[in-house]
């Protein structure tokens, strides 16, 4: 047997033990109150049982929609003295962006704001160096039709990689159906 049915066995044999034989009124009604009390308390259990599962399905939703909120970040644009910001907004200013620690962070850059990123420093100009010369422009091309392949001609009169475009023009086989 598996172990529910085992389980379920062993609760009604408990159940079974509680009853007594009824000869007469007195044991009769006594089993009869035991029974009742037994339905209320499968009664009380099977609703328990359904209001717990409720309240960790709220709880579970209602913590999660609250750390989707307090982990958002927000982007404000630039960022304004005279404006409120909360946790999570995110701002820009001298070339930075800050994210806002808790509300009312207070003057950025500062205690409450977070630097996120900032534009790095110029590099020093290297040599100016020589103008190379043009490079070869596409000035025509050649079609092979039967082959489906185009082979560009360049500036300096030489050939390109010829281009092999058979594959665009063949149907698309459907590997999808089972």
């Amino acid at each position: 047997m598996d172990t529910d049915l085992q389980d379920r066995v062993a609760e009604l044999e408990q159940r079974a033990r509680r009853f007594k034989l009824a000869d007469s009124g007195a044991a009769g009604w006594e089993n009869y109150v035991q029974s009742a009390i037994m339905q209320e308390r499968d009664f009380f259990l099977d609703v328990m049982a359904q209001v717990i599962a409720q309240l960790q399905r709220e709880f579970r939703d209602e913590t999660k929609a609250m750390l989707d909120q307090a982990l958002t970040v927000r982007v404000r644009g630039t960022f304004a003295p005279n404006t409120g910001y909360v946790r999570g907004d995110m701002v820009a200013l001298d070339g930075g962006t800050f994210v806002a620690r808790k509300d009312n962070p207070g003057p950025c850059p500062g205690d409450g704001w977070q630097l996120m990123a900032r534009q790095g420093q110029r590099g020093i100009a290297g040599p100016e160096g020589r103008r190379g010369p043009a490079g070869n422009v596409i000035s025509g091309c050649i079609l092979d039709r039967s082959n489906f392949r185009v082979t560009p001609r360049l500036s300096d009169g030489s050939l390109g990689p010829p281009l092999e475009l058979r594959a665009l023009f063949e149907p698309v086989e459907d590997n999808t159906a089972g």
